[in-house]
């Protein structure tokens, strides 16, 4: 079974949970994982710890996080292995294309290095595009 966890400081992955559920009406499910949201750092250790006891262990899982590096990252880290897959700088574009990926296709190292980079266009500095996309030439 394909799963995915959005894991970030504060309510980030709430956040972006909510925006993919709601553009792709999507049924998959999509664990939310909103750290340091009280004082106990072990909550995320042990919210993790429960949530990977809830999985197969050939589960694919696709885990995003908002910081490379950050606690949150460091956290998920000791996780990775050939299906589960730590991605660094979450965004929505980002997500949108891991939730939509045809589930026919298992997610490769190669795969998900695809949709990072594609996801990477998203990133656009609009004050240097020549014609703006949208607007009214009156």
């Amino acid at each position: 079974m394909r799963r995915f966890i959005f894991a970030s400081h504060h309510q980030l992955a709430y956040g972006l949970k909510d925006s993919v559920d709601f553009l792709t009406s999507n049924a998959k499910k999509i664990y939310d994982i909103n750290a340091y949201m009280s004082d106990d750092e072990n909550d995320l250790t042990i919210t993790i710890q429960n949530l990977f006891a809830t999985f197969d262990k050939e589960d694919e899982v696709i885990v995003l996080v908002d910081l490379m590096g950050g606690s949150v990252y460091q956290k998920f880290f000791p996780y990775v292995n050939d299906h589960v897959h730590v991605i660094c700088g979450m965004s929505l574009p980002l997500a949108m294309n891991f939730v939509l990926a045809s589930e026919n296709q298992k997610f490769t190292t190669e795969k998900v290095a695809s949709i990072v980079n594609e996801s990477k266009n998203q990133i656009v500095y609009v004050n240097q595009i020549d014609n703006f996309v949208g607007c009214d030439d009156e």
